[in-house]
């Protein structure tokens, strides 16, 4: 098999189910599932393999980072993502899409961190420990239904546990093109019905605090190292950077930054010393050298393609999504 690492080449994703809705895969490559590529020819490729046939051709040896879709179902409890942590993981995400059903007034949410009013009236450790406390007491709850056992009661019960274990954190409201920014050991979870792609560092770690339905992936939850560890300052929010004429960027991390691009930049070239880039298109078409991504669609960009590559937005509804280290 002759590969050229000279054009770029189209992602072709997996698609995970989780209990909330399902993750979609760009650059994913995990026992779950992998994601390949399409050459010029037509032949589909796992990811790993076009990656490692020439990794500096590829990627210059860099490993890649993982880009995402999580796509939330729209009721409420049953499509919320767990409250989690990451002790190495930085993630961004964008939002693309609100459910109109499930956030009738276009606002969605993310739980984000712990509320600062809480953390005011008990101080730092004592929110630690009431947090704790009403994660634990909920979880019992929650494992009795997850075993099996349904009552009215204890319907009722999860239901006030619930509430008394959520009035510790903090929801963000959320809208189409939104960015939200996730460091390490900061809690959160992105509600129902919003739909964002995520870029993140290609580490698969994670600490549950807590989860409102029954959890598939491991047989416990992590709330009290999670806890333990957790930021509790206010989430950050990052101001855009201007690059250029409609270029701008929306995140910055050790491991990779992201741009995001709109018709007014026409057609640009990616920075020479970029090791990859990994591209997506929202909210219209983008043109990438000879590929035509549609919404949703992404590209990876090789190293031995990066200096002569053009990018543009097709109309004026589309973005592109750009991210790559040292961007």
């Amino acid at each position: 098999m002759q590969i050229d690492y000279t054009v770029p080449v189209r992602l072709l994703p997996v698609f995970i189910p989780k209990p909330w809705g399902q993750e979609i895969w760009f650059t994913g490559m995990e026992a779950r599932g992998e994601s390949r590529v399409g050459l010029a020819d037509g032949t589909k490729v796992p990811i790993s393999r076009w990656l490692n046939a020439d990794p500096a051709a590829s990627s210059a040896n860099e490993p890649v980072l993982l880009l995402k879709i999580l796509d939330p179902l729209p009721e409420p409890v049953r499509g919320d993502l767990y409250f989690e942590v990451h002790a190495e993981k930085r993630e961004v995400y964008i939002v693309t899409h609100v459910n109109p059903q499930a956030w009738p007034d276009g606002s969605g949410g993310i739980r984000f961190g712990m509320s600062q009013e809480k953390r005011l009236e008990l101080g730092d450790e004592g929110l630690r420990h009431a947090y704790l406390s009403a994660v634990q007491s909920y979880e019992k709850v929650r494992r009795t239904i997850d075993a099996g056992t349904q009552s009215p009661f204890l319907v009722m019960q999860e239901m006030a546990l619930r509430r008394r274990m959520d009035s510790f954190t903090h929801m963000r409201p959320l809208v189409i093109g939104d960015v939200v920014h996730v460091g390490t050991w900061f809690p959160h979870a992105l509600q129902h019905g919003v739909r964002v792609v995520e870029f993140q560092t290609a580490t698969y770690e994670r600490l549950i605090v807590s989860f409102a339905q029954k959890v598939l992936t491991q047989d416990h939850w992590d709330t009290e190292a999670a806890v333990a560890r957790m930021s509790l300052e206010p989430g950050v929010i990052q101001e855009p950077e201007p690059i250029s004429t409609g270029i701008e960027r929306i995140a910055r991390f050790d491991h990779f930054n992201v741009w995001r691009a709109r018709l007014v930049a026409g057609t640009f070239l990616l920075p020479p010393h970029v090791p990859y880039a990994v591209v997506i298109a929202v909210g219209g078409s983008v043109q990438i050298a000879g590929l035509t991504l549609e919404p949703e669609h992404a590209a990876l960009v090789p190293k031995a393609a990066i200096a002569g590559t053009p990018i543009r937005a097709a109309s004026m509804q589309a973005g592109v999504l750009i991210a790559a280290p040292g961007l």
